[in-house]
């Protein structure tokens, strides 16, 4: 148990660059469009970015769920999304180091 808290802290802590630059890839967007931060939806990215995902997404998920959630903002949800993980990658950490 406590190799798989190490790996799954550090597995949370190493993505952190990955979501930053996700983040960097929404604000590009943003700022190049007539978007604003809270009307630059997640379903309006993958719609310019990537809609084959959106698609490929929106047929294996109930489609109500996945138009509720992203409806949200894209870079306020993955602001949070990237504090989060990294928090909890932290915590388990600690958590794991605690384990004898």
């Amino acid at each position: 148990m406590k190799r798989f808290l190490f790996l799954f802290a550090y597995f949370l802590i190493w993505t952190t660059p990955f979501q930053i630059a996700f983040l960097l890839w929404i604000l590009w967007d943003i700022l190049s469009t007539d978007y604003t931060i809270l009307s630059f939806s997640t379903s309006n990215f993958l719609e310019n970015n990537l809609p084959w995902l959106k698609t490929w997404v929106y047929s294996w998920f109930w489609n109500a769920w996945l138009d509720f959630w992203w409806a949200f903002p894209a870079f306020v949800m993955g602001s949070i999304k990237t504090i989060i993980n990294t928090w909890i990658g932290i915590w388990l950490l600690k958590v794991a180091k605690r384990i004898p």
